[in-house]
């Protein structure tokens, strides 16, 4: 059997092909498993006796919210809400409703001081997104809307445990009415 040079470069060139193709693969699989094995995956909150996870659904229109946990937990009554700051973190809106918006699903309903939480859920009253007449409060003299980047927060019954929902957003109705656009206007000559 003879070959000729340019069947053996072919040939040599197949296997020196699939060589690195394979070295290629194993490459990829093992930094795929370093990427995978490094990204920080955050754990679920969970109450102070191990249990569920409380899981803080925005709803589809602004402050709407829909609470659920895989079993029965014990929450505090209070609905909070966190505003960002321009650096980023998070700082807890001041006295709204006159005092805290609370789980409640209507407003006739007085919680105690703490609500019971499982896979059926909870749908409470919606933030209004203004200062005082936040939930349920309807009369109130210094009301004004709030915009920015909003959270909303509960806590475990015990207050040891907060449990985060994703961030929401109130945009400015102009951007000239926006504190940084009305500082801007205020610099201009």
């Amino acid at each position: 059997m003879h070959m000729s040079i340019a069947h053996l470069s072919a040939a040599h060139l197949a296997l020196s092909r699939k060589t690195i193709a394979a070295a290629m693969r194993a490459l990829i699989g093992l930094l795929s498993c370093a990427i995978l094995l490094a990204w920080p995956v955050p754990a679920p909150a969970t109450d102070a006796g191990g249990g569920a996870a409380v899981e803080i659904r925005n709803g589809p229109r602004f402050g709407e919210l829909d609470l659920r946990a895989p079993g029965a937990i014990e929450l505090a009554s209070e609905l909070i809400v966190d505003q960002q700051r321009d650096d980023g973190t998070f700082e807890r809106a001041q006295d709204l409703d006159r005092g805290s918006l609370k789980l409640v699903a209507s407003c006739d309903r007085r919680p105690g001081t703490c609500v019971t939480i499982d896979e059926r859920g909870l749908r409470p009253v919606p933030w209004s997104g203004m200062s005082c007449s936040s939930q349920c409060n309807r009369g109130c003299d210094r009301n004004f809307p709030m915009y920015g980047r909003f959270r909303f927060v509960v806590m475990s019954c015990d207050g040891r445990t907060r449990f985060e929902g994703a961030v929401f957003e109130r945009p400015w109705p102009h951007q000239s009415t926006s504190p940084r656009g009305l500082l801007r206007r205020a610099r201009s000559p």
